[in-house]
């Protein structure tokens, strides 16, 4: 059985009317190990300004699109580990332009998943061998996946 790399690199060519300039270049991302999904909630946090959305509670924390945006700049800034010299969160105004960066990485991290379940349902038991077993909490207490699997809407390419 072949590993899969643990790297990925892809190019961008997106023309953004906002700024009327077309962005091109290569980036390279990386899978997201178990200390970056934990450094991935305290820099949302941060982002967020030590707030978060509540749904239970509108008007309370952040809105539900900031809280989106901040855990999409969280793990871009964690996973992308080679961009051209314009990506610069900073600078950058266009939301769909981050937001095609963004489904590239989901994307990748969504790959690891699907294998594993692949590998898991291949052994006749649901159980999986050990190394392919996964098993996603969330923090609501339900099952679902750590890391986010939908770009927003409003940052669709």
């Amino acid at each position: 059985m072949t590993r899969q790399s643990l790297t990925k690199t892809f190019s961008v060519d997106y023309y953004s009317e906002i700024d009327n300039k077309r962005y091109t270049g290569e980036f390279t991302i990386k899978k997201m190990s178990i200390r970056d999904l934990a450094a991935l909630g305290v820099r949302k946090s941060q982002l967020n300004g030590g707030m978060y959305f509540d749904s239970n509670n509108p008007g309370r924390g952040v809105d539900e699109g900031t809280d989106d945006l901040n855990a999409m700049i969280a793990q871009l800034e964690i996973s992308v580990k080679k961009a051209p010299a314009w990506w610069d969160l900073d600078n950058l105004a266009d939301n769909m332009l981050i937001g095609q960066v963004y489904k590239e990485v989901l994307t990748f991290e969504s790959s690891f998943l699907n294998r594993n379940a692949t590998r898991a349902s291949d052994s006749g038991s649901g159980e999986g061998r050990s190394e392919g077993s996964v098993s996603e909490t969330n923090t609501s207490g339900g099952h679902g996946p750590v890391v986010e699997s939908k770009v927003p809407a409003s940052l669709e390419p």
